[in-house]
């Protein structure tokens, strides 16, 4: 007997995926990795604006803890500016500078 008819040989040399089925299993894998964002207390919250307002004041390098739906990113480097009305913090590495989000941030390492 041939080796395309034992087990599930037949099937799975007729079987094909069209590029549509492909991305969207894609897709939905990714959706499935995602996480949540975590509810900060308010102990934790006035922790970590303590530690951006001293970064600032004292140019203290920190590190920062973001959230990602994937996955957490880390930046380290010096808070320059804070805009309370935006919520957001201006964070300088070397030449870099990039605008993050309060919310955004999980944790703080100093």
């Amino acid at each position: 007997m041939s080796k395309k008819l034992q087990g599930n040989g037949l099937f799975e040399s007729s079987r094909m995926m069209l590029p549509e089925h492909k991305e969207a299993y894609l897709r939905q894998r990714q959706d499935l990795s995602k996480k949540t964002r975590p509810q900060l207390d308010e102990q934790e919250v006035e922790r970590i604006s303590m530690i951006l307002a001293e970064s600032m004041q004292l140019r203290k390098e920190v590190i920062l803890v973001l959230f990602g739906e994937l996955d957490r990113r880390e930046l380290s480097g010096k808070v320059t500016r804070m805009d309370q009305q935006q919520k957001r913090v201006q964070f300088t590495h070397g030449d870099d500078s990039v605008w993050v989000q309060v919310a955004d941030i999980v944790d703080v390492i100093c």
